[in-house]
C-alpha cells in the first residue's frame, strides 16, 4: 500500500496494485506540470528538490523507490500513532502491519539504500534505515500525533519540524527533571494524606492520571513566558482537589477545613461540594512570572462548564487585555467518556472558530482513565479514540502515555506554543487509568475485574519516575527521600492546625483585584432588592439617538422594505411619541452603550429578529455588507453586538453566562427563537443561572428574552414555559418578567445595570404585539418613567373601577385580549378591572398589595392565563394572592382560575381550536355570558 497526496497537503491511500499510479502521475509533471493536481506538482518538486538533478521520468526503480518513501513517510506522520505506545497498563503494541516497509512496496530495499526525503530534518541524504528509525521514534513511541486532518500546510510543517528535529523526545535539562519529580510527589502526597485521613470521603482522586499535575505546571510556566497573563480552567471533579491545591495555591489548610466538614449555617440552603467550588488566585512560575488564574465552579454535569469558561475568557479579551487574545488563555479538562458523551462539546467547539465567539484557540486536556464510571470504551464511542469529536474542527490531538511524564510535558510545551501561534484548538489525550472507582466508595473490580487486576499491580507514576531519575543522577535518593517528606509533613502541618482551629490568615488568599469581581460577593437583602433606581433618559437624548440609529451613511442601499421601515422609526419620535416595541428596545441598547456599557445580544437570528421586527443590522442590498445601527452614536460609546448564533441553545446561552460573569457592567442577553426553545439549554439554567449565586457566591445578570404567548401556532410555538423558571425561583435568586409595553421593556433593561447588584433576568417577550397598534409608549413613558412591577387599570374611569366587585389580574400579551373583549362587552363585564403584575419574581408583594387596596368592594378576584393550569404562573402566584385576597376582603371573599386545562402538552395543535379557547377563557375572565 502506498500514499497519494491531495491538493489540501494531505495524504491518502494508493493500493499496492496502484503503485504504478505514482510513476504515472510523475510522468505526465515531467511533461506538463500543469497536468497534474497543485497537490502532485508540489509534492514532484520536493522531490526532485531533494534529488538533485538525477531524477527523471525514465530513472527507473530508484525514481519509483524515491516516491514511495516519501509516501510512506507520510504515512506515519498520519498513521503512526495506531502504533504508538499510549496505554501504560498494556505492552507496547508492534508496528502495524500496514505500516511495515513491505506493505508500501519497500520489501527490497536495504538499510543501508541512500534516499532523498523532500522534507525530513537534518541532512538531505538518508538511508532507508535512518528514516524508519526517525518516523517510528517520532510517531510511533509514548505520543501518538493526530495533526494532518488540519487543513492548514503551515500548521501541519509546524508540527513535523516540532516533533522531527527531537524525535518526539527532547531532552530535558536536569532542573526540569527535578520540577517534574516534585509535582509528582504534590500529585501522588496530596491524595495518599487525603485517603489516610479521611478515608470514605470522596475527593475523585487524581490517581493514575498524576502526570496531569507537572502538564499543568509546564502549561502555566509556558503560557507566562509566552505573554498570557491570565488563565481560566474549566473542568470537573476528577483531580480538581489536586489541582486547587498544588496547581492554583490553594491552602492546605483551607482545602482540609473543607474535609473536616465544619463550617456550614444551619437552615440555609446554599454552599456546594469542595469538588465543585471555583478559586481565584495569582501563581507565580518558576521562571519568576506571574499568572492569574480562575478555575470555574462547575456542577456535577461535566462538560457543562465549557461554554462557561469560553464566554468567560472572551470577556475577559475585552476588557482586561485589549481583545488579544493571546493574554487570556482558556484550559478544559475533560474526561474521557464526557468528551464523547455530552453534546455541549461539539456545541462549544464549533464556536472556536466563530468571530463572534473564538477566544484565540482553547487547550484541551482528556484526563482519559479509559473507564467512564462503570462503561468500558467499547460501550462509550464509535470511534477510536476519546478525542474523536475534536476532528469537527480539525484539532490536532497529541495522545500521550500518562506514565511517561516527560513526553506528557513535551505535550503541554507544544500545545501552548501551537495556541500562541496559531490561536487555534489542541488536544492533549493523557492517556492514564483511574486507580479507584468512580469516587473513593465504590468498588471498581463489580464491572472491570480484569482492569482493577491490572491497577492493582501497576506501580504509580512517581515511583517509576523517581527510579528514572534518580538512577541516571539527577538527584539522589536521599534527595528524593526528602522532597517526599517533606510534603508529607507540609500536610501534616496543615492538618494539625486544623484540628486546633487555629487557621492562618494566609488560608484566605483573596482574589487579584482584576479578577470577576463575583468571586466576592455578599447576598443582597429585601430591601436593597426592592429600591427603586433611576432608568429614565432625558427626551432630547431619546430623540437624538432615535434620529441617528435611524439614519445610514452615503452610498449605502438598504432593501426598500428597511428604508420605509426607519423612516417609521423616525416617525415614532414626533410629538408625544408612539414608539413600538423593536424601536424601545433598540434606545435601551444605544442610551446603555453612550453611558459606556458594552451591550451583548446573542442567539438564533438576533440581527434581524425571529419575527422580522429588531432589523438592528441591516444590509447593502448592492453589495451585501452589514451596518449596525448602533454602531456609531457617539465617539465615546461603548460596543454594542448584536450576534446571529449558531443553532445551539447549551451552547451559546452558557457562553454568554460564562460572559456576564466576567462583566458585571456589561448588558448581556440571550435571546431564543421561540421561548420553548430554552429548554435546549435547560442545564444552563438549572445548575447556573438559577443556583450559581446559592451554590457558588457567583452572580450573573444575564437577560434571556423567550418569546411567549399564545397565537395558534401550536404546542412548540406558544410557551416559554414560565412555570418552570417561577419554580426556580427563591431567595431573590433571579427574575420572571412578563412586560405589556415598550417603555417597561426599556426600563427593566436599562434597571438591569443602574442597580448595585446583579440578578439573572428572564424575560418573556412578545410576538403579536410587536406589532399591536395599541403596544407603544410615549416619550414621557422614557423620559420621566420608572419600572413597574404592577399596573393598576388604565382603561376604565377610575371611579367606575373602583366600584367593581371582580377583578382580573393577569400577566403579559393576555392583558390585550381582555382589554379588546372587555370594551366590547356589555353589562358588568364591561367595567371589570384588569391589573398587569408585570413582575412574576420575586413576586412583589406591597405593589400588589397597595393596588388591590384601591377595590374595596371586591368579592371574586380571578387569575387570568393563556397557559394550562398546570403550566404559566397560576401555582407560583396562587398561594401568593390567596394571602393577600384574604387578608384585604376577607375570607369569604374568593380567587378563581381562568385558562386551559391541565394538559400534557402547552397548546392546542388547531388554529381553530385555538381561536375558540381564547374566546372561552377570555369570557369566562370578564364573568360575561357566552353567545
Amino acid at each position: 500500500m502506498a500514499l497519494g497526496q491531495d491538493g489540501l497537503g494531505r495524504f491518502s491511500y494508493a493500493t499496492g496494485e496502484n503503485a504504478a499510479y505514482i510513476e504515472d502521475m510523475y510522468a505526465r509533471y515531467k511533461k506538463d506540470p500543469v497536468s497534474v493536481d497543485e497537490g502532485w506538482r508540489k509534492f514532484f518538486e520536493g522531490v526532485e528538490f531533494a534529488s538533485g538533478p538525477g531524477i527523471s521520468a525514465g530513472a527507473g526503480a530508484g525514481s519509483h523507490d524515491e516516491a514511495k518513501v516519501e509516501a510512506w513517510i507520510n504515512a506515519f506522520r498520519r498513521l503512526g500513532h495506531l502504533s504508538a505506545d499510549l496505554n501504560p497498563l498494556a505492552e507496547k503494541p508492534a508496528l502495524r502491519d500496514d505500516m511495515k516497509a513491505e506493505a508500501h512496496g519497500l520489501d527490497h530495499v536495504s538499510d543501508s539504500e541512500v534516499f532523498h526525503p523532500a522534507n525530513l530534518p537534518g541532512s538531505d541524504a538518508m538511508t532507508f534505515g535512518a528514516v524508519r528509525d526517525l518516523m517510528v521514534a517520532t510517531y510511533c513511541g509514548r505520543i501518538g500525533a493526530e495533526f494532518r486532518e488540519i487543513d492548514d500546510i503551515d500548521m501541519v510543517r509546524w508540527f513535523q519540524d516540532k516533533m522531527e528535529t527531537c524525535r518526539n523526545r527532547p531532552q530535558f535539562s536536569p532542573d526540569v527533571r527535578k520540577r517534574i519529580l516534585q509535582k509528582l510527589i504534590e500529585a501522588e502526597g496530596f491524595e495518599r494524606f487525603l485517603q489516610a485521613r479521611y478515608l470514605g470521603q470522596k475527593r475523585f482522586s487524581l490517581e493514575g492520571c498524576d502526570a496531569f499535575v507537572p502538564l499543568m505546571d509546564v502549561i502555566i510556566r509556558d503560557s507566562a513566558n509566552a505573554g498570557v497573563d491570565e488563565i481560566a480552567i474549566g473542568m470537573a471533579h476528577r483531580g480538581r482537589l489536586n489541582t486547587l491545591v498544588n496547581i492554583m495555591g490553594k491552602s492546605k489548610e483551607l482545602m482540609l477545613k473543607e474535609f473536616e466538614g465544619t463550617e456550614f449555617r444551619a437552615h440555609d440552603i446554599d454552599g456546594d461540594v469542595k469538588y465543585h467550588m471555583g478559586f481565584a488566585s495569582e501563581v507565580q512560575t518558576i521562571d519568576g512570572k506571574k499568572v492569574r488564574m480562575y478555575l470555574s465552579p462547575n456542577p456535577s454535569h461535566l462538560e457543562i462548564v465549557n461554554p462557561v469558561v469560553e464566554g468567560f475568557v472572551r470577556a475577559r479579551q475585552r476588557m482586561v487585555a485589549g481583545n488579544d487574545a493571546s493574554r487570556i488563555l482558556p484550559v478544559l479538562v475533560h474526561g474521557d467518556a464526557a468528551f464523547m458523551g455530552q453534546g455541549v462539546v461539539v456545541e462549544t467547539l464549533n464556536l472556536s472558530q466563530l468571530d463572534a465567539y473564538k477566544t484565540g484557540g482553547t487547550i484541551h486536556v482528556i484526563t482519559n482513565n479509559q473507564v467512564g464510571f462503570t462503561t468500558d470504551p467499547k460501550d462509550a464511542r464509535s470511534c477510536t479514540y476519546a478525542s474523536g469529536i475534536a476532528k469537527v474542527v480539525r484539532a490536532p490531538v497529541l495522545h500521550v502515555n500518562a506514565d511517561d511524564p516527560e513526553a506528557v510535558i513535551w505535550c503541554g510545551m507544544l500545545a501552548v506554543e501551537f495556541r500562541q501561534k496559531f490561536q487555534q484548538d489542541i488536544v492533549i489525550d493523557l492517556i492514564g487509568y483511574r486507580r479507584h472507582g468512580h469516587n473513593e466508595t465504590d468498588e471498581p473490580a463489580f464491572t472491570q475485574p480484569v482492569l482493577y487486576r491490572k491497577i492493582a499491580a501497576q506501580p504509580t507514576v512517581l515511583t517509576k519516575y523517581a527510579a528514572e531519575v534518580t538512577g541516571a543522577g539527577v538527584v539522589q535518593q536521599a534527595e528524593y527521600d526528602g522532597m517526599s517528606e517533606s510534603y508529607k509533613s507540609a500536610m501534616q502541618s496543615a492538618f494539625e492546625t486544623v484540628r486546633a482551629g487555629k487557621l492562618p490568615k494566609s488560608a484566605y488568599p483573596l482574589p487579584p483585584e482584576s479578577m470577576a469581581r463575583s468571586v466576592n460577593h455578599e447576598m443582597v437583602d429585601d430591601n436593597e432588592f426592592w429600591k427603586p433606581v433611576k432608568t429614565s433618559v432625558p427626551a432630547t437624548a431619546i430623540r437624538d439617538l432615535g434620529a441617528k440609529m435611524t439614519a445610514v451613511p452615503a452610498g449605502f442601499n438598504p432593501h426598500p422594505k428597511i428604508v420605509r421601515l426607519l423612516e417609521t422609526r423616525r416617525k415614532m419620535l414626533d410629538g408625544a411619541g408612539a414608539v413600538d416595541w423593536a424601536m424601545g428596545e433598540l434606545l435601551a441598547f444605544a442610551t446603555l452603550a453612550t453611558e459606556g456599557h458594552h451591550v451583548r445580544l446573542s442567539g438564533q437570528d438576533c440581527q434581524r429578529g425571529t419575527f422580522s421586527s429588531r432589523h438592528g443590522v441591516i444590509h447593502d442590498v448592492e453589495t451585501g455588507k452589514p451596518l449596525n445601527l448602533l454602531a456609531n452614536l457617539s465617539k465615546d460609546e461603548a460596543e454594542v453586538e448584536l450576534i446571529n448564533s449558531p443553532l445551539s441553545e447549551a451552547g451559546v446561552m452558557g457562553f454568554e453566562f460564562g460572559y456576564s460573569v466576567a462583566d458585571p457592567d456589561a448588558l448581556v442577553i440571550w435571546e431564543a427563537q421561540f421561548g420553548d426553545f430554552c429548554n435546549g439549554a435547560q442545564i444552563i439554567i438549572d445548575q447556573f443561572l438559577s443556583a450559581s449565586e446559592a451554590k457558588w457566591k457567583q452572580t450573573s445578570g444575564l437577560v434571556l428574552m423567550l418569546p411567549h404567548g399564545y397565537e395558534g401556532q401550536g404546542p412548540e410555538h406558544s410557551s416559554a414555559r414560565p412555570e418552570r423558571f417561577l419554580q426556580l425561583c427563591g431567595h431573590l435568586n433571579m427574575q420572571v418578567v412578563n412586560l405589556t409595553t415598550p417603555a417597561q421593556h426599556f426600563h427593566a433593561l436599562r434597571r438591569q445595570l443602574a442597580r448595585k447588584f446583579r440578578k439573572p433576568l428572564v424575560m418573556m417577550t412578545p410576538k403579536s404585539l410587536l406589532r399591536h397598534p395599541a403596544v407603544i409608549s410615549t416619550i414621557e413613558e422614557f423620559a420621566s418613567g420608572e419600572f413597574r412591577e404592577v399596573i393598576d387599570e388604565s382603561g376604565l374611569k377610575p371611579a367606575d373601577a373602583r366600584k367593581a366587585s371582580r377583578l382580573v389580574l393577569c400577566t403579559g400579551k393576555v392583558f390585550y385580549e381582555l382589554a379588546e373583549a372587555r370594551a366590547k362587552a356589555t353589562g358588568p363585564a364591561a367595567g371589570v378591572p384588569v391589573i398587569r403584575i408585570e413582575q412574576l419574581a420575586p413576586f412583589p408583594d406591597a405593589a400588589v398589595r397597595k393596588v388591590l387596596a384601591n377595590y374595596k368592594d371586591v368579592k371574586q378576584v380571578v387569575w387570568v392565563q393563556e397557559e394550562p393550569q398546570n403550566m404559566g404562573a397560576w401555582n407560583f402566584v396562587r398561594p401568593l394572592l390567596q394571602d393577600l385576597v384574604s387578608e384585604i376582603y376577607g375570607a369569604s371573599a374568593k380567587l378563581e382560575y381562568v385558562g386551559r386545562k391541565s394538559s400534557g402538552t402547552t397548546a392546542e395543535g388547531s388554529s381553530k381550536a385555538h381561536v375558540a379557547e381564547q374566546a372561552r377563557i377570555l369570557e369566562a375572565a370578564l364573568g360575561a355570558e357566552r353567545k
